[in-house]
């Protein structure tokens, strides 16, 4: 299996945000009873949010995974984190249903790390377990152990205003 990450551009912008309706139908699977705006809409298209500003955004960047000739997922990463000491934060990181459990997740977050050096913070939301425990796993190998794991407030989201917070040297 050859698995890549490609910086994504504007032209890419359209199928990433066709993804991301699979991306939320995923996070509803356990974060979809914390509020209402996770329901399925009446048309029974999931929405997301726009990620336009990841290709216009100095500080921000978009990435497609491909994994042997097929486009697998997408990591969008920034530079605003909850402490003022993170240098990159991982946004958005979502891998199709059928490439997940393969170790695709930890090559891609391992190689985003490498091309990306500094204090990184990557955020879940605590219902969202799988997530909480994929980058447990990931972030423990990768940093050795050597991260910290916190609870925090965030004042982006009223419906559920914690999230576990990791943080890591890349």
């Amino acid at each position: 299996m050859n698995i890549n990450i490609i910086s994504a551009s504007i032209s890419d912008y359209p199928m990433i945000q066709n993804m991301a309706r699979f991306y939320v139908y995923d996070l509803s699977r356990e974060c979809g009873f914390i509020s209402s705006d996770w329901a399925l809409p009446p048309d029974g298209l999931y929405e997301s949010f726009d990620f336009k500003d990841y290709f216009q955004d100095a500080d921000k960047r978009a990435f497609l995974i491909r994994v042997d000739q097929e486009i697998a997922g997408f990591v969008l990463i920034n530079q605003s984190g909850l402490f003022a000491e993170t240098t990159w934060n991982m946004g958005e990181f979502f891998v199709l249903a059928k490439f997940q459990n393969k170790g695709i997740g930890m090559q891609i977050a391992t190689h985003v790390w490498n091309m990306h050096s500094g204090q990184w913070e990557v955020s879940v939301i605590p219902e969202n377990k799988n997530a909480a425990n994929f980058w447990r796993r990931v972030i423990s190998e990768y940093s050795c152990g050597a991260y910290a794991e916190s609870l925090q407030h965030v004042d982006y989201d009223s419906d559920q205003p914690l999230r576990i917070v990791f943080q890591l040297q890349a």
